[in-house]
């Protein structure tokens, strides 16, 4: 049965929308009548992988099978006041497809908590921001259309990185070909580095012309690349230089159109980025992610032309 972190999600859903009806053989599908919404609660506890907070799911196959063709969402659930995350299964159902499930007929999903954001990790795909999902206000506002995603620039969409990375504590830099470019109406330049640290000769030059980076101190701990129209392909190679180079970044991430998900989910999976586990450390933001993700951090919408 539902725990008390769900059934507390689970009361208000139902004084708001009146009554939910349990699907499938189960006790964590449930309909909401009125609206013909599907949502489907997982729960866990917070626990540590590798040293970092995170929590463990697994999302059964014959559930998934029933959210197919629904407006259906994912509400992932964990053992304190944050929760909960509700991802629209839509967003991430073909990657579920890319891989059979486990034995147990199960697929694997690790929730990582850091400072820098919220990740999900499914198993042999690879990571996703999750920091534009968080509460229930997609319940409310079916498909979060009320926030209108215009369309973004790609100097647009690294200012808005920017802009999260200062509100989480960060400074930043980007190649200094783009900076006449940046929004600085949301940006704090006095964040914005004149000179990364040099970190060895064979990747300098590399790191230096990636999108957008995080840094922490002298530790870049977040790097974007921006991909408007250049090869996904072409990006994931500048972090796996990165990576072999320096070994110690944990955080990659491919911002693109929500278009190219299924792209990146091919190229991702190439033998030479699973050998040196780049294929575990890269997460894909959508453009619309990193709107909502300013937008809930800010508690204003990014005003721009349209």
């Amino acid at each position: 049965m539902p725990n008390r972190y769900v059934n507390t999600i689970l009361d208000k859903i139902i004084s708001d929308f009146g009554r939910v009806q349990k699907i499938g053989n189960g006790n964590s599908l449930f309909k909401i009548i009125a609206n013909d919404v599907v949502i489907y609660f997982r729960y866990s506890r917070i626990s540590h992988h590798r040293g970092q907070p995170s929590a463990f799911y697994g999302l059964r196959n014959e559930d998934l099978k029933l959210m197919e063709g629904k407006n259906a969402f994912i509400c992932f659930v964990w053992d304190d006041e944050n929760s909960p995350v509700l991802i629209p299964f839509a967003r991430f159902e073909y990657y579920f497809s890319l891989y059979p499930p486990a034995n147990d007929g199960q697929y694997k999903v690790l929730l990582f908590f850091s400072r820098s954001g919220t990740e999900m990790y499914i198993s042999k795909v690879g990571k996703f921001n999750l920091d534009a999902y968080f509460g229930t206000k997609p319940l409310y506002d079916i498909g979060m259309r009320a926030l209108k995603v215009p369309l973004l620039s790609h100097s647009q969409v690294q200012s808005l990185i920017g802009a999260i990375g200062v509100k989480k504590g960060f400074d930043l830099w980007y190649p200094l070909n783009d900076r006449n470019s940046l929004d600085l109406s949301i940006l704090d330049a006095t964040k914005i580095r004149e000179k990364l640290p040099s970190y060895s000769s064979e990747i300098n030059e590399i790191i230096a012309s990636v999108d957008t980076i995080w840094l922490d101190g002298s530790r870049p701990t977040n790097l974007f690349e921006v991909e408007h129209s250049t090869p996904v392909y072409c990006a994931l190679l500048r972090f796996n230089d990165i990576l072999l180079a320096m070994g110690d970044i944990g955080n990659f991430s491919i911002v693109a159109d929500a278009e190219r998900l299924e792209k990146f989910a091919k190229e991702i999976s190439r033998p030479t980025f699973q050998r040196n586990k780049l294929n575990d450390k890269v997460t894909f933001v959508t453009y619309d992610n990193v709107f909502n993700w300013y937008y809930n951090l800010y508690g204003k919408m990014y005003e721009c032309a349209m």
